[in-house]
């Protein structure tokens, strides 16, 4: 008897079962279902201008275990005038976005913003990892 045929059979029912359960899960779940965590929020002197800095978490699903898991994406500072909504955003690069744990935001002017990410390591304490100059006439 032949039994190439049927180990065939048995590879191609896995992986099409493997695949069903893949873009199942898929249509039902949000893939791009994002949170975040605010790390600081700071208004201009003039109190006109408002900056926040946040970390942007995506969620996925590990289909090994079926867990949700979140990963860290990104991080935003959201700029705007206070008092209104805060949709405008520049993304902060050349930072690994899993390793920031602490921003700093100080006002050279009202209209000039210089974002600190600092290294959290205990021997590197307060050792500034990344700055970031923004002038809001430019952005």
């Amino acid at each position: 008897m032949k039994k190439w045929p049927w180990i065939m059979l048995l590879v191609g029912v896995v992986l099409l079962v493997f695949m069903m359960n893949y873009f199942v899960d898929k249509h039902q779940q949000p893939s791009n279902m994002i949170s975040s965590v605010s790390l600081t929020t700071s208004t201009s002197p003039d109190k006109k201008n408002i900056v926040e800095v946040k970390k942007l978490y995506r969620q996925s699903t590990d289909y090994f275990d079926y867990e949700q898991k979140q990963k860290v994406d990104s991080v935003r500072m959201y700029y705007g005038q206070s008092g209104g909504m805060l949709s405008q955003y520049k993304e902060l690069k050349g930072i690994q976005p899993s390793k920031v744990h602490d921003v700093d935001v100080y006002w050279k002017s009202n209209q000039h913003v210089i974002i600190n990410v600092i290294n959290t390591k205990q021997q590197q304490r307060n050792k500034v990892k990344k700055r970031f100059n923004y002038h809001f006439t430019e952005l």
